[in-house]
């Protein structure tokens, strides 16, 4: 004779139990992966300014220790000279391609590739009709005095703290005006930091002051309370 097995279900009141702590669960692992997918970001962006840095640095030794330009009027900023070298955003393209880039080399454009080294990664939220337009990393329009249309690397005497390029603000101004910025410029968008590119070629995570880690939010004050350099003419302003 055959036992009869009875099978016995959840009650209502267990499953809603698995369901809280499925739910408890979740709401402390969603924190963490964001936080890790920004934590991603962030050292992407370090080793994107990396490569330019040895892009920007191959153009200084191919013209004479001069950097190049932050932007691209055709005169210096007073007007009194005629500028006629690249903007740092195209002069750099000729050194990345012959850096190691994305594996999927033969299946997207050269600008395409060349994109995943200059701009940061939120610029893949940017609106497609927005792209051609945005600039994520920024030139310090300050290293060039107001007279000249280079300088050369040669002339800033503390490498270590003057700031070459870093996070910007994503805004709506020309496409021109997009390819340097100042300390009023800088996107805390890392996890309420941003990542400076520094004329020695290292790269540091700086915060300054409270943010709230908006893609758009600048820095109240020049010197992050780590005495940045922004105008080598100028190194102790405030």
């Amino acid at each position: 004779m055959c036992a009869t097995i009875k099978v016995r279900g959840f009650t209502i009141i267990e499953l809603l139990i698995i369901i809280v702590i499925i739910a408890v669960m979740v709401s402390f692992a969603i924190p963490a992966i964001f936080a890790a997918k920004q934590k991603a970001q962030q050292i992407i962006c370090v080793s994107n300014l990396r490569q330019l840095f040895f892009a920007i640095e191959q153009y200084v030794n191919d013209h004479n220790g001069l950097l190049p330009r932050s932007n691209n009027s055709s005169t210096s900023k007073d007007g009194s000279n005629v500028c006629d070298a690249e903007v740092w955003f195209k002069a750099v393209d000729r050194y990345l391609t012959a850096l190691e880039l994305p594996t999927e080399r033969g299946d997207i454009s050269d600008e395409e590739r060349l994109l995943h080294i200059k701009q940061d990664p939120v610029f893949k939220t940017i609106a497609l009709t927005d792209q051609d337009a945005t600039r994520t990393i920024k030139m310090n329009q300050n290293l060039t005095p107001a007279s000249e249309c280079q300088r050369s690397i040669e002339t800033i005497e503390n490498i270590t703290r003057t700031v070459l390029l870093f996070d910007g603000r994503i805004n709506s101004s020309g496409v021109a005006n997009n390819y340097e910025g100042s300390y009023g410029s800088v996107a805390q968008r890392h996890l309420k930091a941003a990542n400076i590119l520094f004329a020695d070629g290292h790269v540091e995570r700086i915060q300054n002051g409270n943010t709230d880690g908006t893609t758009n939010e600048g820095w109240p004050n020049r010197q992050a309370g780590r005495e940045l350099i922004w105008d080598p003419e100028n190194p102790d302003l405030p």
